[in-house]
């Protein structure tokens, strides 16, 4: 079920769409695979995967493709990645305090994806903190983009957010315990 020729079509849309694009100094198709991966894992369906693996196309493309992907995929597909993209026009602050807020009421796959992405996120750095010969480069770029403090207020207001939903109670414990470990690291 889960290798379609739609989640194909999605990986090959999405390798396109990204193909220059960097996340933390890597391709960020690694980045993608990774969100893909763990909302495999906690149960997700074929158009949250299929979601996931294009949520970041919205806001890193120059021009708008939510109805490319309403067209290529479906409409399901395509309201899971907007509620997904941040707005171009926000503040970094601003951008995160709105899918802090979206998690009480955002639907069940875009909920999936966007704990996918912050657990992707968490696990990343925790990668890069624990294998890193010079930590001072992670900590470089924790400093972009809300800073070391913003960073883990987003974390864990997320994970706090996300633990007052039922659906993914096993996703909403590897959270916690991801931005708990991020903390102890850093402080």
């Amino acid at each position: 079920m889960f290798y379609s020729k739609k989640l194909v079509e999605a990986f090959a849309y999405a390798m396109f769409l990204h193909q220059d694009d960097k996340k933390m100094g890597h391709p960020i198709m690694s980045h993608v695979l990774d969100v893909v991966s763990l909302i495999l894992h906690f149960g997700g369906d074929e158009d949250t995967a299929i979601a996931g693996m294009l949520h970041d196309t919205n806001e890193r493309t120059k021009k708008p493709v939510l109805g490319e992907i309403k067209h290529k995929f479906n409409a399901n597909v395509a309201e899971i990645v907007s509620a997904c993209s941040d707005s171009k026009d926000d503040s970094w602050k601003v951008q995160k305090q709105k899918r802090i807020d979206l998690v009480a009421s955002v639907d069940k796959s875009a909920l999936l994806v966007l704990a996918c992405e912050v657990l992707s996120n968490i696990q990343r750095l925790l990668f890069r903190l624990h294998g890193a010969k010079n930590k001072e480069q992670v900590f470089s770029y924790l400093k972009t983009k809300g800073g070391i403090e913003g960073k883990l207020w987003y974390y864990r207001a997320f994970a706090d957010a996300l633990r007052g939903r039922k659906e993914y109670p096993e996703l909403a414990y590897e959270l916690q315990i991801a931005v708990r470990e991020l903390e102890n690291l850093i402080y």
